[in-house]
C-alpha cells in the first residue's frame, strides 16, 4: 500500500526551516524588548532568566554576576536569579570561584558551552545534584560580555521536552545574552548614576545647611569692626568660623568671642565634625566661664564622641571684652592669630599652648590675655587653607605675603581686607583649584578715648612686648 503523503521537496523544506527560523528570531526580538524595556537591574536580571526559559523551553535557568567590588571575594561568581527545580538550592548569593564548574569555566574563557550530556563532561560539578535530587542532563552556558569584559554568566539546564539543547538552541540563546549583557550594563549604570544624583542632591543639600552656619551678619560692637569668609575646596568643608556675643550684666554686649576652627579633613565627615563643634560652642558660652574653661568643656565632649577615630579640631578663640578692650585666647593646636599695628609698622603673633580639641578630653587649655587693644590694630585669624595655597609652580602663598596684603590694606575695613585676601590667593593660585577650605577674619580696632590715645603715644606698642618674631 503506498503512502498517500506526497514527498515534501526540498524546495518546500527549505521554506518550513526558514519560516521557523524567522518566527524564531521574531520571537527574540520580541523578548529582547522586553529585556530592554526596564532599567530597574533586580527586574532586568528576572526578565533575562524569564525569556531565556520560555524561549527555548528550558526547566532551570540561572544568572551570575561578577563580583567586582574589592575585597578577597572580587572576580567570584555570585547566584542573582535562578528559576525552576533547582532555584531553591542557587540561592541568592551562592558563589563560585572563577574557573569553578561550567559556569566558572565559561567566566574564566569568554567562550559558551553546549553540553549534551552533563555527566560526560569532566568540568561538570555534580555536587548540587547529590544535593538536591535534580538529575541534570543537557546545559547551555553563555558569557555576558560589555565591551570585551565578562560580566557575567547566564546558564540553562534541560528542556521541557526530554531532547539536548543544539546549535539552534545556542544561536538564539546568543542573541538574547548578547542584548541581556547591554541591558545589564545600562542598569548598573543607571543605577549609578542615580546614586550620584542623590549623592549630589546630598552635598548640595549639606553645603546649603552647613553655609547656615556660618555667621548670617557682624555683630555691631561699639569700637570694633570684624569680618570674615570662608571658601570650602569642596561641597561642604571642615573650617569654621563664627562670632558669639556674650551679654553683660545690664544686658548690654559684654564679651566678644571669634573663633576660626580647621577639622581634619573634608566633606561630609569633617562637615558634622564642625557642626558638632560649633553647637557645643554656642551652647557651652552661654554660661559663665572664660575662654579657657569653655574650651575645656567642648573638648571633653568631643573626646568622647571621637574617640579613636583619629579625627579631632585646630581652634582658635580670640575673646575681647568690650567695655575694657582686654582680651583673652587660647590656641587650641591652631597658627597663632596675626596682629599688625599699622602706627609701627611691626607684626606680632597672638601665640600660646595648647592641642587641638578631640585628642585628649583631659586637657586643660591655658588662657592667655592682654590687657588693652591699640587702635588701628588689624587682627588677623585664618586657616592654613590661606598660607599653603599653592600656584602652578607648586610655590606656597605663604605667611609673608599675607602680611604684606593686610599691611596695604591697614587702613580699609575689615571687610575690604578680608575681600583683598581672598582675591590676593585667588590671584596667586592662577586658576588652580582649591586644595584646602580657606578662611580668614579680620578684627579692625577701632577709637576708644583721648586717655588711651595719650598712653598709645607715650608708652608705643603692647604688640612689642607680646611678640614671639616681630616683623617690620
Amino acid at each position: 500500500m503506498t503512502d498517500p503523503s506526497p514527498p515534501i521537496s526540498t524546495a518546500a523544506a527549505d521554506t518550513m526551516w526558514l519560516t521557523r527560523r524567522i518566527e524564531k528570531l521574531k520571537q527574540c526580538f520580541a523578548l529582547c524588548g522586553i529585556i530592554n524595556s526596564t532599567l530597574d537591574l533586580p527586574e532586568v536580571l528576572d526578565r533575562i532568566m524569564r525569556t531565556s526559559r520560555q524561549a527555548l523551553g528550558a526547566e532551570t535557568s540561572s544568572l551570575l554576576l561578577v563580583d567586582e567590588t574589592p575585597g578577597p571575594g572580587r572576580g567570584e561568581l555570585v547566584f542573582q536569579v535562578a528559576q525552576g527545580p533547582m532555584s531553591d538550592s542557587l540561592r541568592q548569593g551562592f558563589r563560585l570561584k572563577r574557573g569553578e564548574g561550567l559556569a566558572g569555566w565559561v567566566c574564566e574563557n569568554g567562550r559558551p558551552l553546549l553540553i549534551e550530556d552533563a555527566y560526560a563532561d569532566e568540568r561538570f560539578n555534580p555536587e548540587v545534584d547529590r544535593r538536591t535530587g535534580y538529575r541534570t542532563k543537557t546545559i547551555l552556558t553563555f558569557p555576558l560580555a560589555v565591551r570585551g569584559r565578562v560580566i557575567g554568566v547566564s546558564q540553562l539546564i534541560n528542556k521541557e521536552d526530554g531532547s539536548p539543547f543544539d546549535a539552534a538552541d545556542l544561536e538564539m540563546f546568543t542573541l538574547i545574552c548578547d542584548q541581556a549583557a547591554v541591558a545589564i550594563d545600562n542598569a548598573r549604570l543607571h543605577t549609578e548614576m542615580l546614586k550620584k544624583q542623590r549623592m549630589e542632591f546630598d552635598m548640595e543639600l549639606a553645603a546649603n545647611v552647613q553655609q547656615g552656619f556660618l555667621p548670617r551678619r557682624v555683630p555691631d560692637v561699639v569700637g570694633l569692626d570684624v569680618a570674615g569668609a570662608s571658601r570650602s575646596c569642596d561641597e561642604t568643608g571642615g573650617d569654621y568660623y563664627d562670632f558669639i556675643v556674650r551679654d553683660g550684666q545690664d544686658g548690654s554686649p559684654g564679651q566678644m568671642v571669634v573663633v576660626v576652627g580647621d577639622v581634619t579633613g573634608h566633606g561630609i565627615p569633617a562637615a558634622l565634625l564642625m557642626a558638632s563643634v560649633r553647637a557645643f560652642l554656642r551652647s557651652r558660652f552661654l554660661a559663665p566661664g572664660d575662654v579657657g574653661q569653655v574650651l575645656d568643656d567642648v573638648n571633653r565632649l568631643l573626646a568622647e564622641d571621637l574617640g579613636m577615630t583619629g579625627r579631632f579640631m585646630t581652634l582658635f578663640a580670640l575673646e575681647v571684652d568690650v567695655a575694657t578692650r582686654s582680651i583673652r585666647w587660647v590656641r587650641a593646636g591652631h597658627d597663632p592669630a596675626l596682629v599688625h599695628d599699622p602706627a609701627l609698622g611691626v607684626f606680632c603673633e597672638l601665640g600660646g599652648k595648647g592641642i587641638p580639641l578631640g585628642i585628649d578630653g583631659k586637657w586643660m587649655y591655658p588662657c592667655e590675655s592682654m590687657d588693652s587693644l591699640t587702635p588701628g590694630w588689624v587682627i588677623v585669624l585664618g586657616t592654613d587653607g590661606i598660607w599653603e595655597a599653592r600656584n602652578p609652580g607648586g610655590v606656597m602663598y605663604g605667611k609673608e605675603r599675607l602680611r604684606k596684603i593686610v599691611r596695604a590694606r591697614a587702613d580699609c575695613r575689615a571687610v575690604d581686607i578680608v575681600d583683598a585676601v581672598m582675591g590676593d590667593v585667588e590671584t596667586f593660585r592662577r586658576g588652580l583649584p582649591r586644595r584646602d577650605d580657606e578662611t580668614v577674619v579680620v578684627i579692625k580696632v577701632g577709637e576708644r578715648g583721648v586717655e588711651h590715645e595719650k598712653n598709645h603715644a607715650a608708652g608705643g606698642s603692647v604688640c612689642g612686648h607680646i611678640s614671639v618674631g616681630m616683623r617690620r
